[in-house]
């Protein structure tokens, strides 16, 4: 019985999100389903977070334990087979039993996009927030720079369990044009529940002119911006998840 490390990419768009649920399309549903056919009889994978409904992913990362008798690119050759068009492995790994997706992760790396169009671009519209006017860059990474460091995030997303630290350590996050529009980089070592969509509402409203450029810094002190408002979920990709041992592994 090998433990396996597979990376994940998915087009969020028809899926609930990557946690498995009774009655909806779930990434996660969907992934065991192709593993099932290939004769795994586990109970569950273990994700190295889960995304929300409509999330993309080029780098979700995935570990489970199964007898397979052929080659690690056989398996990922099989599971693609299997899979629908919108979701694909992309790489296999064998590792150490004691690996775990989530609490072995030393950072995570999340992208979103804006783009503005008169009207919507079918090509673009899954992946990016269309707004009428691209707002301020310049104020936008000057707010941005306020999220650098370890701070108690509480006023910008919600603990994964009950009692949980708020506490996060943020080491990227700036914003630059793109051939689309504008992308937003943030890297961090984890996430509060809806917590990089909700930055990214801030910080473009910051950029609109329709937030005071040091709402950041006051949400941050205080442990509340007063704004419980989402940038929507299409235009958020988690890009890839680092470990110990990776050649990015520096922080």
């Amino acid at each position: 019985m090998a433990h396996y490390k597979l990376i994940l990419a998915y087009d969020g768009t028809l899926y609930s999100g990557f946690q498995r649920q009774a009655i909806k399309n779930s990434v996660q549903a969907t992934f065991e389903e192709a593993l099932r056919e290939l004769g795994w009889q586990g109970r569950a994978v273990i994700p190295s977070g889960r995304t929300d409904s409509g999330v993309h992913a080029l780098g979700q990362v995935v570990s489970f334990s199964f007898d397979w008798r052929h080659s690690d690119f056989a398996l990922m050759s099989a599971l693609n087979a299997n899979l629908p068009d919108d979701l694909s492995v992309q790489a296999v790994e064998r590792v150490g039993e004691t690996f775990h997706p989530r609490y072995d992760a030393l950072k995570r790396t999340y992208r979103y996009q804006l783009y503005s169009r008169p009207t919507r671009d079918p090509l673009v519209d899954h992946f990016a927030w269309r707004l009428d006017t691209l707002p301020d860059l310049e104020k936008m990474n000057r707010a941005a720079e306020e999220l650098i460091g370890e701070h108690d995030f509480s006023a910008f997303g919600k603990a994964l369990k009950e009692n949980g630290t708020t506490t996060r350590e943020i080491f990227e996050a700036k914003w630059q044009r793109n051939e689309i529009g504008m992308v937003f980089w943030i890297t961090g070592n984890a996430f509060l529940y809806h917590m990089v969509r909700r930055i990214v509402w801030v910080l473009v409203k910051i950029g609109l002119g329709n937030l005071p450029e040091e709402t950041v810094r006051v949400g941050l002190e205080t442990g509340s911006t007063g704004i419980v408002a989402l940038a929507p979920a299409r235009g958020l990709t988690l890009i890839k998840v680092v470990y110990p041992g990776d050649k990015d592994e520096a922080i």
